[in-house]
């Protein structure tokens, strides 16, 4: 792997797109639709960010990084105001104060690194679906607003059913479209680490195949 800012950046996205996919296949398996949804809405930040840096890493890789400042600074903000008793070394104080008056010129918008919101991040990479069509909707499951009682609460002759515990779900949309966020994630690593994609493009035309194979069972066994 290259010794660069642009493959160690990459490096970290995909440990943490694989994480992320760990937890969320173990929700989906234990029937937790909701808290996936949750995981899944992560994962495509991952890819969409990702993407966003690799179509222009030159100019975006170290606003990325050095938002790190910015962020510290915010937290420390945050710490002070509702934490007044916190013992924080004077020293630590001072550098991250230091480090924020430093970078603070670079971020007009101190609450998002690239100065972009992720819809509009998913705009310029052309993954305006991505966002409109999952991340969007999925949001109401993170936020906890009435769009998320859906799946989970029930009227069933005019008496309300709440389902406490996991409930047996169709999956095969969900894991079908993780399956093409880890090609986006997995591609773009790769790329930017200078590997080869043959094997991945390979793999991905069979895991399409098995993709439509599972839609349409899932179709018959509908009609």
């Amino acid at each position: 792997m290259p010794n660069n800012l642009l493959s160690h950046v990459s490096l970290y996205f995909l440990a943490k797109f694989h994480k992320s996919m760990l937890s969320f296949r173990l929700l989906v398996v234990s029937g937790f639709n909701e808290d996936a949804s949750i995981i899944f809405r992560t994962m495509v930040e991952i890819a969409i960010i990702i993407t966003y840096i690799s179509n222009d890493p030159d100019k975006r890789i170290n606003r990325f990084i050095e938002y790190k400042h910015i962020a510290e600074y915010r937290l420390l903000q945050t710490i002070e105001k509702h934490y007044t008793n916190s013992n924080i070394d004077e020293q630590r104080r001072n550098k991250i104060k230091e480090d924020y008056e430093a970078n603070k010129s670079n971020y007009k918008n101190k609450a998002q690194w690239s100065e972009l919101s992720i819809a509009d991040m998913a705009k310029d990479v052309g993954m305006d679906f991505w966002y409109e069509a999952v991340y969007k909707l999925d949001s109401s499951y993170v936020h906890s607003n009435i769009t998320a009682t859906k799946g989970f609460m029930f009227d069933d002759n005019d008496e309300l059913l709440v389902a406490v515990g996991p409930l047996s779900f169709s999956a095969t949309d969900i894991l079908s479209k993780s399956c093409e966020l880890s090609r986006i994630v997995l591609y773009i690593s790769l790329k930017n680490m200078n590997l080869s994609t043959d094997r991945l493009l390979e793999q991905w035309e069979e895991c399409q195949r098995l993709i439509r194979e599972e839609f349409e069972s899932v179709r018959k066994e509908a009609e």
